[in-house]
């Protein structure tokens, strides 16, 4: 029964449910309770395993162009000057 008055309301006003003013610090609310919420999701699960694949991606870049330079110091004819 209270969803029909509510429709009635609603095209009564005219108002997109969003944007209509009565509702704006309900709205507020679960915005500051959804964003904390993600916030601390990401800053305890997401972006720590995302900087420890970053820190293995890049000590694995650093062994490989190191070997890369060990091998091709090894096949290089020390009498060519380059």
């Amino acid at each position: 029964m209270a969803s029909s008055t509510n429709s009635a309301h609603e095209a009564a006003t005219g108002v997109f449910p969003p944007f209509d003013p009565s509702t704006f610090g309900s709205q507020l609310l679960w915005l500051a309770l959804t964003f904390a919420a993600l916030y601390i999701l990401m800053s305890k699960v997401a972006l720590p395993r995302i900087g420890e694949i970053l820190e293995v991606r890049r000590d694995r870049i650093e062994g490989d162009l190191a070997e890369a330079e060990r091998l091709k110091q090894k096949n290089r004819p020390s009498h060519q000057i380059i």
